[in-house]
């Protein structure tokens, strides 16, 4: 995974993110889901662990570097049953966290993390790997910018979206 690859995969995040921004339809109102404030925490912790994970095996350097760095490259980096417990753990934090939006939307972001995960540990082709994390990285922006409101916004109006 190179420089390039992240860079390009957060300029896209930052694009979807910005269309909810520009877009007066986004969030769909009649299917957002209000987040609570421990499922956002959910969401957070878990992309967070998602991140360190990928990190961990691509960026060992600059891991490295970090207070308790060198402890997550040697449980995350030899890919063994500590590091799918690590990446498991961190795609169930997100799952849970978006576990009030509908019911396509969670399995759509499920799906995609399940399938990040056989590609990591299967041994096929790394390009294979990389187009199925940046599609998962994409569609599960998309999934929140669309149908996610924030714990601070009061108004949801959609029918699954109110007093969540």
């Amino acid at each position: 995974m190179s420089h390039a690859y992240v860079a390009t995969l957060l300029a896209v995040v930052v694009l979807v993110v910005a269309v909810r921004l520009v877009l007066p339809v986004l969030p769909m109102r009649r299917f957002v889901v209000r987040l609570s404030v421990l499922d956002a925490a959910a969401v957070v912790v878990g992309s967070t662990g998602l991140v360190l994970h990928c990190g961990a095996m691509f960026f060992r350097s600059s891991v490295a570097a970090w207070p308790g760095g060198p402890a997550v490259i040697r449980v995350v980096d030899p890919m063994g049953r500590p590091s799918i417990t690590w990446y498991a753990v961190a795609a169930a934090f997100v799952v849970l966290g978006m576990r009030r939006q509908q019911p396509v939307v969670l399995g759509v972001v499920a799906v995609g993390l399940a399938a990040v995960g056989f590609t990591m540990y299967d041994g096929g082709p790394l390009r294979t790997h990389l187009d199925v994390i940046a599609t998962t990285v994409v569609l599960m922006a998309a999934s929140l910018v669309a149908f996610a409101d924030p714990p601070w916004r009061i108004r949801s109006t959609g029918p699954a979206g109110a007093a969540r």
